[in-house]
């Protein structure tokens, strides 16, 4: 059951990031695009930017830090 949930959500959006939305909307049998971009592709996961906060994760062994700006404005 999976495997087909997965192919019916990658196929037609592979056919459309190698062609276009129309072709994958006709290999699917469907008479409009929209059905097939709305159901059928699978949309990109769109996450907030928190680059900055993962940084800081990465600096220490010892735990998060607070921004330099952060720092300076305490001293």
């Amino acid at each position: 059951m999976l495997h087909e949930v997965v192919s019916v959500r990658m196929g037609p959006t592979l056919i459309k990031e190698e062609t276009d939305t129309k072709s994958a909307a006709a290999q699917l049998g469907h008479s409009s695009e929209e059905v097939t971009e709305t159901y059928y592709i699978a949309k990109p996961v769109q996450a907030p930017d928190v680059s900055d906060i993962l940084e800081r994760l990465g600096t220490s062994r010892k735990g998060p830090q607070p921004p330099a700006a952060h720092n300076d404005a305490h001293r």
